[in-house]
């Protein structure tokens, strides 16, 4: 009887959870039928306390509020779980810590930091023999007399960012050293966290497409099990509202079979650089006139990929990474072939925009085929702030088309028949 019960339970898998998350209802509808989940969570944060009760009626719930590392590996430990994942960068220092202490497959402790630090990653590409730009850390204290001395070594133009985060937030173009000066002035004071800020050369890109609708930076959608590397998607940019605010994906990215072959053989050089074993990763690549350049990796799926990959080949990127993370076998043969396009578009306010006063056309935007959600992200009212980079953007629009040019119609009608008024 009691190995009978033991056969028929579930995998457990532990999956951190919080702020910029992938949604939670996204998260157990990958895992349906696959295993039970354990979430870690810090009530204590935001809304937590509110989303925690939607994932007590789908798994397990770990507050980690004001827990120590150690508090969170034996409560997680009473469990037994059968392997761990995350899909927000908050978590993966803590998932790797959890992983070492129980044995299970993961990145270790020091890999994890590599993933969540640009500067630290840098360095990990030089070592690998990845050509990398210059860059230079920001004092912590951002001292005048110490910012002016960086300045004054700094090759200019350059990309003033923090060492951790994502989406843009708190980064900006600086043209010479008095720019640079001004810049790190501005800062406020939460910007850099506690890993601080870093300067680094700016790549100068090439189009990906002979279509000026496209941008000039890929991402690699990557799974790796047991140190064995896949790409099963490489997702297209639209071009970046200033100054470096992300405005939409598409998967498959528009690539002549040369430019593919050099981003894959990149992305590859890159994970192997920072020497991961296991996981999900989100590797982003410039295309500049020297060839493909890595801008950084991220150690999860990126953050509307496995929607737009689902949209365009009806393979689940969550549930495979899931499988990867339990210790079961995957097909990692890779670009997975999309018989359509998917596509998110992040509709950016203009950098001059101090406030978003309405809109007027969304109800039409529903209406388009292949749309699938429109979604508002800001309230008629609300203030614009540019430091918090792509996440403040005014509405999101996802879908699917045939082509590339059914997905341009969608942009087209955006950009002339949506109508935002800003102060």
């Amino acid at each position: 009887m009691t190995q009978g019960s033991t056969n028929l339970r579930k995998p457990l898998l532990v999956v951190g959870h919080g702020l910029r998350s992938a949604p939670a209802l996204q998260i157990a509808e990958a895992a349906s039928g696959l295993c039970d989940i354990l979430w870690l969570i810090d009530e204590s944060v935001g809304d937590n306390a509110i989303t925690a009760r939607l994932l007590r009626k789908l798994g397990t719930v770990v507050n980690v509020a004001g827990l120590s590392p150690e508090e969170i590996v034996s409560a997680v430990r009473a469990h037994s779980p059968d392997g761990v994942v995350t899909y927000r960068d908050e978590d993966i220092v803590l998932i790797s810590l959890i992983a070492a202490e129980l044995g299970l497959d993961y990145q270790s402790p020091e890999v994890a930091w590599r993933l969540v630090d640009k500067f630290l990653q840098r360095e990990a590409f030089r070592k690998g023999g990845l050509p990398t730009p210059l860059c230079w850390e920001v004092p912590v204290e951002r001292d005048l007399a110490a910012v002016e001395a960086l300045a004054a070594v700094v090759d200019f133009p350059a990309v003033l960012k923090p060492r951790s985060g994502s989406g843009g937030q708190y980064t900006m173009p600086v043209s010479d050293a008095v720019d640079l000066v001004r810049q790190v002035a501005m800062l406020p004071p939460p910007a850099g966290g506690t890993t601080g800020m870093f300067v680094e050369q700016y790549m100068p890109g090439l189009p990906t497409s002979s279509s000026e609708r496209f941008g000039d930076y890929v991402s690699v959608e990557s799974l790796v099990a047991g140190g064995r590397i896949g790409h099963l998607a490489v997702t297209g940019r639209f071009p970046l509202a200033q100054p470096f605010r992300e405005t939409g994906f598409f998967i498959p990215a528009d690539l002549s079979q040369a430019q593919q072959a050099a981003v894959l053989e990149v992305a590859t050089a890159a994970l192997r650089a920072l020497g991961v074993r296991t996981g999900g990763f989100h590797t982003e690549i410039k295309l500049t006139p020297d060839g493909p350049r890595v801008l950084e990796v991220n150690g999860r799926l990126g953050g509307v990929v496995p929607e737009m990959l689902w949209q365009a080949s009806g393979e689940s990127l969550m549930r495979l990474s899931m499988r990867i993370a339990l210790g079961q076998a995957v097909d990692l043969d890779g670009p997975i072939p999309c018989s359509k396009v998917g596509w998110v578009f992040l509709f950016q306010p203009p950098a001059s925009a101090r406030r978003f006063v309405s809109i007027d056309g969304l109800d039409r935007l529903a209406e388009l085929p292949g749309v699938n959600t429109v979604l508002l992200n800001r309230d008629p009212g609300d203030p614009i702030d540019l430091w918090d980079g792509t996440r403040h953007y005014i509405y999101s629009v996802s879908g699917v088309s045939p082509d590339y040019d059914g997905m341009l119609e969608i942009d087209r009608f955006l950009n002339e028949e949506v109508t935002v008024v800003y102060e």
